[in-house]
Formats: C-alpha cells, sequence, structure tokens
C-alpha cells in the first residue's frame, strides 16, 4: 500500500473509532478494518433493527504487475478505489447474512509497453522505432449494484471483537480503454485504426470483470 493510501487509512480509522466510541452507550455500532478483493478499508456498521444492520466503508490498493494481452507483454499500474453503502439482513439473528447495496467504484489500470521486436497490433506489424512506447488507460467508474452473503454480526449479541467475512458480486460499467503510441507513425491513421482494434480486444478481455467477484474478510470492534 502506497502513503497516499497509507494516509486515507489513518485519517478515516481514528474518526471512526472517535465517533462509534461517543455511542458506546448504545452498543449499536461498530468499526471494522477488511481486506480482499476490493482493496483494503475500513466500515462503519450500525443496527437498525433486531434483524437489520447497515453499513457504509471505504477500499483502496495501489499494485503493480507484468501480463501478455493480445500477444503484446505490458506493465499494469492498478489503483482501486470503492465506497460502499450496504444493508445486512441476518437471517434469524444469527451470524449468516444476506446483504445487498451499491458500490461507488472509481478503479483504473495504467498499462505501457516498449519491445525491441517488431510487434503486431491490429491487423498490421510495426517497428520497435513506429511504435515508440504504448501506452494507454482503463478506467470503470460509477455505480455498482451489489448482492452477497457474509457471516458475523458486528453488532450482534456476544463478544464485543471478531471477525466477519463477505463473498459476493458488484455489476460494474463497462470498462473504458484507451491507447496510444508515441514513435515515429503516432498520427498514422492505420496505426490509430489498429489501436482502436487492440483497445477493443483489451475490453473484451475485461468484459468478466463487469460481474466483479467481492470477497473480504475483517476485523470488527463493537461499541
Amino acid at each position: 500500500m502506497d502513503n497516499k493510501s497509507s494516509a486515507i487509512l489513518f485519517l478515516v480509522l481514528p474518526v471512526l473509532l472517535f465517533y462509534g466510541a461517543g455511542c458506546a452507550d448504545t452498543k449499536q455500532w461498530a468499526i471494522g478494518a477488511k481486506a480482499g478483493t476490493l482493496g483494503v478499508g475500513g466500515e462503519l456498521t450500525k443496527k437498525v433493527a433486531t434483524d437489520i444492520n447497515t453499513r457504509v466503508g471505504f477500499n483502496t490498493l495501489d499494485y503493480s504487475f507484468d501480463d501478455d494481452v493480445a500477444g503484446i507483454e505490458y506493465d499494469f499500474d492498478l489503483g482501486l478505489r470503492s465506497f460502499s453503502a450496504l444493508v445486512d439482513w441476518h437471517i434469524f439473528d444469527g451470524p449468516f447474512r444476506v446483504t445487498g447495496g451499491v458500490l461507488t467504484l472509481d478503479n483504473n489500470l495504467d498499462l505501457d509497453a516498449r519491445s525491441n521486436q517488431n510487434v503486431k497490433i491490429g491487423d498490421n506489424v510495426y517497428t520497435p522505432a513506429e511504435v515508440g512506447v504504448l501506452s494507454g488507460r482503463v478506467d470503470v467508474e460509477g455505480m455498482a449494484p451489489y448482492i452477497g452473503i457474509g457471516w458475523g454480526n458486528p453488532v450482534g449479541r456476544g463478544r464485543r471483537w471478531g471477525f466477519y467475512s463477505d463473498l459476493g458480486v458488484a455489476f460494474a460499467s463497462t470498462p473504458d480503454v484507451v491507447l496510444r503510441a508515441n514513435g515515429t507513425l503516432a498520427n498514422d491513421p492505420v496505426l490509430r485504426r489498429d489501436l482502436a482494434k487492440e483497445a477493443r480486444e483489451i475490453r473484451d478481455d475485461l468484459d468478466d470483470l463487469e460481474v466483479y467477484p467481492v470477497v473480504s474478510i475483517g476485523l470488527y470492534i463493537r461499541f
């Protein structure tokens, strides 16, 4: 986790802790720290009925990796940012729950590739000088409905701390993909058309992310 992500985490969690401490007499609030496929973050839970809780939270992650897409080796820099507003129904007032709600996503993936050999882009083959650095960006933004199940009730009866988990899916928007080149043919219409085709292939490879798996485990403290 980078310095910016650490700053967000350490600034927000004390605020949630202070807020929860102020509600200690009700014992209907809890704060949590969690990690999963949305990144790492914090969450605030409020009991609103015997078997109903509401949750709001945030998640963040920065990660770099290499991968081959459509025959081209890319360097990727991934940035995940999301906020959540969820409602939990604890069946029979127990630890098992069904969850629904929305996520606000601000996810991006920066990519670049530099080859020392000829590379095929779209329907044509280009030299390293003609392409230069192949760079681009993938964005997934907006509201994503969420549905899932989970285990653990942060404001249930029993001890004031424990673990909880979530398993579900978020229905995200179609990724927006843009590719650019800065070589000698950067302004060539044929290369631009091939870059657009390459971008579509990347978008097709990412279609599965429109149904994004959400898996997380966290530690909560009740106040």
